[in-house]
């Protein structure tokens, strides 16, 4: 009979590991969207979870379904909440009634005790819920994994209540409780292993597309943007003045303090739609979002005028930039960088600390020389 209950509360395992890593994959970005579909998933998964794994569960001589069906609900209640548990584990709890009987201890008994079971362990559960953070990279759930040995603690003690039941629960608790903290353990570290990939994952994902240097987007960011910008969007290009002789006299420390403090200007200056980038060397570029044409030197101006007016401390004291812009329209978005960059240049030979905004003539026949900086073919809007 243990050896029989043993094998049982295995496949039950098995089951719980395999049903779980479907859920697991329904974590699939970092951080997690708030979508309330995704919530209805999970609680649907751990419902069909929890059900089957009362269904496949062993079968006392008393009429006691011995399976590991809280675990599901248990860990629901740590990443929703109590109130998700109690949903989630309701249908398992109430299915002993509609279970055919073969004991004494009857479906009414049966689905009373899994009640009272689901309700303990999710006091439980809910209670060390602040230890157990189930968005915790390092795994807190693994760490923490002796709480479950206290959550479970109290399954199926209410057999003490019923005729008969303390010989039930003398054959089935320890086996019945050391698979439940198991099981839980083998969840938990799925989870917080999908979870550690994934804030891995964003983790390189963000420092492939950031300057490390001045905290923007860097050049291969630009490059992914660039072709959603549309008609009524508009490019900046801003090249610092004179900035080889800065790191010729200062020192290349000192240069890399003047990109450090001009990238945090801009990107404290932009609207929040707007996006300023790293796009190479001393250059920075700009792409501001819905902006009328009348605007777009009025905003180029004023982040001159912002750099000129900052104080960047001994030896430079101040620094001042060129800005050449475009708008983009129904042409491509790589003409409108050349145009950008065609209006850059006139301000560097034109004397510098200056803007110009660069405007489009249809009839103007397009460049033959290539993009600047290379890189970027020609894309049709």
């Amino acid at each position: 009979m243990f050896l029989s209950l043993l094998q049982s509360l295995f496949v039950n395992f098995s089951v719980l590991v395999t049903l779980s890593f479907v859920m697991s994959l329904t974590y699939r970005s970092w951080p997690p969207p708030r979508h309330w579909h995704l919530k209805a998933l999970r609680l649907a998964l751990t419902v069909v979870t929890a059900m089957a794994l009362v269904m496949m569960g062993a079968l006392d001589p008393s009429g006691l379904h011995v399976s590991l069906w809280l675990v599901p609900p248990a860990v629901m209640i740590l990443r929703y909440g109590v109130g998700s548990g109690l949903i989630a584990g309701l249908p398992a709890a109430l299915l002993p009634l509609i279970l055919p009987a073969s004991g004494p201890l009857g479906v009414e008994a049966a689905a009373a005790l899994a009640l009272m079971n689901l309700l303990l362990v999710s006091g439980l559960a809910h209670l060390f819920r602040w230890t157990l953070n189930m968005n915790d990279p390092h795994g807190s759930l693994q760490r923490h994994a002796w709480i479950a040995a206290l959550i479970f603690l109290p399954t199926n003690l209410g057999l003490v209540l019923l005729p008969g039941g303390l010989d039930a629960l003398q054959r089935t608790y320890l086996p019945g409780w050391a698979f439940s903290v198991l099981g839980f353990w083998a969840v938990a570290s799925m989870i917080t292993g999908r979870v550690a990939l994934l804030q891995s994952t964003d983790t390189y994902r963000e420092q492939a597309h950031r300057d490390a240097l001045s905290g923007l987007p860097n050049r291969r960011q630009f490059e992914l943007d660039l072709p959603f910008t549309a008609p009524g969007d508009a490019l900046l290009l801003i090249d610092v003045d004179h900035f080889k002789l800065v790191n010729d006299r200062h020192g290349h420390p000192v240069g890399d303090q003047v990109l450090a403090l001009i990238g945090g200007l801009l990107s404290d200056a932009l609207r929040g739609r707007d996006r300023a980038y790293r796009y190479g060397g001393e250059e920075f570029a700009v792409i501001l979002r819905r902006v009328q044409p009348g605007r777009i030197e009025e905003i180029a101006h004023r982040l001159r005028e912002l750099v000129a007016a900052t104080d960047f401390g001994e030896p430079l004291g101040q620094v001042t930039v060129s800005v050449g812009g475009a708008p983009f329209g129904l042409w491509s978005r790589t003409r409108t960088l050349w145009d950008a960059d065609e209006a850059l240049y006139r301000v560097k030979h034109g004397g510098r600390n200056g803007v110009q905004i660069f405007t489009f003539d249809p009839a103007r026949p397009q460049r033959a020389d290539g993009p600047p900086g290379g890189g970027l073919d020609p894309t049709p809007s």
